[in-house]
């Protein structure tokens, strides 16, 4: 059977708007209490990146958790919303963000996830670290934001269950898995059919573009889409955020290991647009992340690394040597410097750590001089 993604035109976030689009989503994949059963404890996880007000669309919007949260109350959930932010302290994430106002006017529990127990993997990766919170939840509802990402190229709804691994641990993986795209993508395929989240709804009303994920342009899309394979919704939003389904590189890793429809056909849109063409949205800026690097030899790959390969770039007169890039590379490649930090390109294993975490966008990311001739 294919799987159904819902495709809703959403025109704002005024709060009525909001849940109408998202009870209208969630009803065309089912409705909320067929994943929800009464008395259930519900894990909701948006993404908490860092301390950006909303209309920054660096974040879930808190009106989409607000509406989330009615669901699953009326379906007879217990609501908890929590997340594994990047940035700042909880509370002043959850603050500045909107969602801490939701949970006290909405009567549910905010959590940091924070705390990790082991669970098992079942493919390449045998083992992860995931919240306690995400493990002893019921169930999981999904809630990211649709945005650009500098080494993922988007972050949808697989991509956003990575902030089910607590702190720094995250930092630990884009160590291990970071350097090789496809590595860090088949990672979170497989973190994702840990967590087992039971649906996902994006709000793409008003999304992210060019330098994501914290520092692009707000780009209205003007939808909420839901479903409950996660892999389907990611194919069909790349589709409409400009990016071949078969390009991004969850989606690649997932088609490869079986988990994905082997193409957008095998997926049914409901709702407002029957296919992923009729919602696209022309002349999406995505970020620089294409690389050559894992395509060459050995040899020639060390000797060209930074003509072939992307990578980060300080903006010397922006960055203010806070140094959160530097306690958040996993590979120790940044240092202070007199006027702003420093990128060792040398020890730099391109996993964007740096532009993902810095709060002012004073990293962007920049092509090699060969990729950028070779074209």
């Amino acid at each position: 059977m294919k799987p159904t993604v819902s495709l809703i035109k959403c025109p704002s976030y005024n709060s009525d708007d909001i849940a109408r689009s998202v009870r209208r989503a969630v009803e065309l994949v089912g409705g909320m209490g067929s994943y929800v059963p009464s008395g259930s404890r519900v894990l909701i996880k948006p993404n908490m990146l860092a301390p950006k007000a909303p209309d920054k669309a660096v974040t879930t919007h808190p009106e989409v958790v607000r509406a989330v949260v009615r669901l699953v109350k009326e379906a007879g959930g217990n609501p908890v919303i929590g997340d594994s932010h990047a940035i700042g302290r909880f509370k002043r994430v959850t603050g500045i963000t909107g969602i801490a106002e939701v949970a006290s006017d909405e009567g549910a529990r905010l959590v940091e996830l924070a705390d990790a127990v082991e669970v098992k993997g079942g493919g390449t990766f045998k083992h992860f670290e995931i919240a306690r919170e995400v493990v002893e939840a019921d169930r999981v509802i999904n809630l990211p934001k649709a945005k650009t990402h500098g080494q993922m190229l988007l972050t949808l709804a697989v991509k956003n269950l990575f902030g089910c691994v607590p702190g720094r641990r995250k930092v630990q993986w884009h160590f291990r898995s970071g350097v090789d795209r496809n590595a860090f993508a088949t990672m979170l395929v497989e973190l994702h059919n840990a967590v087992k989240p039971s649906l996902s709804i994006v709000d793409a009303v008003v999304g992210m573009e060019g330098n994501g994920p914290g520092s692009g342009k707000p780009r209205e899309i003007g939808l909420i889409a839901a479903g409950a394979d996660a892999f389907a919704l990611d194919m069909v939003l790349s589709e409409i955020m400009c990016v071949p389904a078969g390009r991004l590189p969850t989606t690649r890793a997932a088609m490869k290991l079986g988990f994905a429809p082997e193409d957008i056909t095998g997926i049914v849109c409901a709702g407002d647009f029957s296919s992923p063409a009729q919602a696209r949205v022309e002349g999406f800026v995505l970020p620089s992340t294409s690389s050559l690097e894992w395509t060459i030899p050995e040899p020639l790959r060390k000797l060209l690394k930074d003509a072939l390969t992307t990578r980060p770039r300080v903006d010397s007169n922006a960055c203010e040597n806070c140094l959160i890039c530097k306690s958040a590379c996993p590979a120790g490649a940044i240092s202070e410097g007199r006027d702003s930090v420093v990128i060792s390109y040398r020890d730099c294993i391109r996993c964007f750590c740096c532009q993902e975490m810095c709060p002012i966008g004073a990293i962007d990311i920049v092509e090699g001089w060969l990729l950028r001739y070779i074209g």
